[in-house]
């Protein structure tokens, strides 16, 4: 059972590496917004560069990378750097639809995040040794909490772009 988690979780990790674009379609969603706008706004549209929208934080910044069916996939970036890590319990998906005049910031949990989770009671139960890792839900947890607020700041970004407004533009950066 652990080698299958172990490799479950280095799958996860190619496949967002590689940016594999079924990964980023499929999956239990835990965030979804949708964000209106007009024909026109989404004519005009684009969502390169996005990652330069977001306010500077101290965690790792977010990747952004378009797929062949004219999304955006999005997760944290495997870049090293000095800002607070956490456990990455979603990866994102920003959809462009046309016909219901929307964007949709999406995201969507992950496969490892949620195999620990549901084989989590089985494993104390075989293994009682294993009880530490009852804690895993707790900081699961904390790390959704952390991801929803960032994904709500990328909601506002791209907000600000269909309403053609950039308020972060030129706060917080490097002077």
């Amino acid at each position: 059972m652990a080698l299958a988690l172990i490799a479950l979780m280095l799958i996860e990790l190619l496949m967002l590496f590689a940016w594999v674009p079924v990964f980023f379609r499929t999956g239990i969603v835990l965030f979804n917004q949708r964000i209106d706008a007009s024909a026109d706004d989404l004519k005009h549209l684009s969502l390169g560069g996005l990652e330069h929208d977001l306010p500077i934080e101290k965690w790792a910044r977010l990747s952004f990378h378009a797929l062949p069916d004219g999304s955006v996939a999005f997760r944290e970036s495997f870049a090293p750097g000095f800002g607070g890590r956490y456990f990455p319990l979603m990866h994102g998906q920003l959809v462009i639809d046309r016909r219901r005049r929307e964007v949709r910031v999406i995201g969507r949990c992950s496969w490892f995040a949620l195999a620990l989770t549901v084989l989590l009671v089985p494993i104390v139960l075989l293994r009682p040794m294993a009880w530490p890792m009852l804690a895993m839900p707790l900081l699961f947890h904390i790390g959704y909490r952390i991801q929803r607020r960032r994904y709500a700041l990328v909601v506002e970004a791209v907000r600000a772009r269909v309403r053609r407004e950039f308020p972060w533009r030129f706060m917080d950066a490097p002077r």
